[in-house]
């Protein structure tokens, strides 16, 4: 049996590779990072929309009427392609939509989003969704390793605790080496726009049924629902449960970060929560937080719709059918997507225009 170290020389060579790998980071910085774009076109299309964001990020350029911000939830959540005509429609002009997002949330990865998008083109109006129970643990973002950069991203871990700086570090280390290669090796699978497309909208999920079952088609026309009631209106609004889990101080520190970047950039912010399906009855819109206090923005809304409210005309036993899991499918999408844009319109009007538009 071979010794695991058969010289000094050896030793030596292997301490070598060892500490290049674990300073790669500072490395490449140091020698000058590749473009940005490259960390999207890294990112592997079956896990997000990273290289549609990088089409609207940095080849776009015309402003954008609202950025929406998030996880696969607000992929699954909202139609876009019906905002953008409603929104057109209500001003008389073609208006243009964008969507950023990766699977999977965390705050650390929608402020990455957020930002990159505000260094290189305007949004008029950011809508971001907000983490639920399904963000476990307080820890850098499962896909942070692909994007997160010494130096880059985030700039400062000054203000972050000693375990939080050793984890970014870390993700950062494990990241490295396929961002070298990528920087060589271009991702060609981007040049096909098609699978980037149906990929990075999920579309896949669109017909299918809850939990593998059967599709089931379902009306998708709302009910009828006060335009008021789908604002939040302070900590204790009766519409809203804000007493959930609270985030940990990693995602705190980041929500905090994205208020501060709607401050920088002067960009009217908003939130808005997507009905999951463990919330099936409530008739309240349940949040870990207040999110306007945790993002440092007293008068940023909250738009929302209780699942009871959404649901009120559906038979209890076939909500299900509008849910491919926790997500929505289409039968969801498009009833949710309905139901919001009144508010979504009127949101746009206000903060944007200072007034309603008729």
């Amino acid at each position: 049996m071979f010794p695991a170290i058969w010289s000094n020389r050896h030793a030596v060579a292997l301490i070598l590779v060892i500490a290049t790998l674990l300073t790669l980071p500072m490395l490449m910085s140091l020698v000058g990072l590749p473009p940005r774009d490259r960390v999207y076109s890294g990112i592997r299309v079956e896990t997000g929309t990273g290289p549609l964001d990088e089409r609207e990020i940095f080849e776009e350029k015309d402003p954008v009427d609202i950025l929406f911000v998030g996880s696969s939830l607000i992929v699954r959540g909202v139609d876009l392609d019906y905002i953008q005509q409603q929104l057109s429609s209500r001003l008389g002009r073609p208006v243009k939509i964008a969507r950023l997002s990766l699977k999977w949330q965390g705050l650390d990865m929608q402020y990455m989003l957020m930002r990159d998008f505000l260094e290189h083109r305007k949004a008029r109006l950011v809508i971001m969704d907000m983490p639920t129970l399904a963000l476990i643990g307080d820890s850098p973002h499962i896909q942070a390793y692909r994007w997160m950069r010494w130096g880059e991203f985030p700039r400062s871990t000054a203000d972050l605790s000693f375990r939080s700086r050793v984890a970014i570090y870390g993700a950062q280390v494990l990241g490295a080496p396929r961002q070298l290669v990528n920087y060589i090796r271009p991702n060609r699978q981007i040049r096909d726009q098609n699978l980037v497309a149906k990929l990075g909208s999920q579309s896949e999920y669109g017909t299918v049924g809850y939990f593998g079952g059967p599709f089931v088609p379902e009306p998708r026309t709302p009910p009828a629902i006060p335009l008021e009631s789908m604002f939040s209106h302070g900590a204790s609004d009766s519409n809203f449960d804000f007493s959930g889990q609270p985030l940990g101080p990693y995602h705190q520190y980041w929500a905090r970060s994205i208020g501060d970047l709607a401050k920088q950039y002067n960009v009217p912010f908003a939130m808005i929560h997507i009905p999951e399906d463990t919330e099936k009855g409530m008739t309240q819109v349940p949040e870990r937080m207040y999110w306007p206090a945790v993002v440092g923005l007293p008068a940023a809304p909250i738009l929302a719709i209780p699942s009871a409210t959404l649901f009120r005309d559906t038979s209890p036993t076939e909500i299900n059918n509008y849910y491919y899991d926790q997500h929505f499918n289409d039968n969801g999408k498009e009833l949710f997507t309905r139901a919001i844009t009144p508010a979504l319109l009127d949101l746009y009007t206000k903060e944007v225009h200072g007034a309603p538009v008729q």
